[in-house]
């Protein structure tokens, strides 16, 4: 499985980064390629959720769905892919004072073995690192740019 990791320093509270990038709802309004997010389980919220979502990488759109695991409210959760391409994420929020730092991981293989590996060398692993890199950022300008919404989603939690 290919790895990537990256991370952003929001100027937000935990509890406000928080609220706001745990909620499916809103993922396709900051997770670039990510559209037509939906519950796919009796629990909506926490471990044991599971989203049914597309992605759109190299131009080609794939359903997928993750079961999140380990989840602790403020702190982030695991990802499980359970359909679609394999897939393993983290999602980390570390309260740096009145800023967070929000980590994201993502495990992923691209089938067939032989030929996966190649066009992810060639082509995938650098789009998917760009694509994680712009979602952290458009995190970051949302609070930078709504800051009655960061006191909003503190109020909420």
């Amino acid at each position: 499985m290919s790895k990537i990791e990256d991370s952003v320093v929001v100027d937000a509270p935990v509890e406000a980064v928080f609220a706001y990038a745990s909620d499916w709802r809103r993922w396709p309004d900051w997770f670039e390629g990510l559209s037509d997010v939906r519950s796919t389980s009796e629990v909506s919220r926490g471990t044991g959720s599971r989203y049914s979502y597309c992605v759109r990488v190299m131009g080609i759109r794939a359903r997928v769905e993750t079961e999140l695991q380990e989840f602790v409210e403020g702190k982030g959760w695991k990802g499980v892919g359970t359909r679609g391409l394999p897939h393993q994420t983290h999602w980390r929020f570390e309260s740096l004072g009145q800023s967070t730092r929000f980590t994201y991981g993502l495990e992923y293989r691209l089938p067939p073995p032989l030929l996966g590996t190649v066009l992810n060398l060639l082509f995938a692993q650098r789009e998917w690192r760009g694509i994680i890199r712009r979602s952290l950022a458009n995190i970051q300008r949302h609070f930078l740019h709504a800051p009655q919404e960061t006191a909003r989603a503190s109020d909420t939690i």
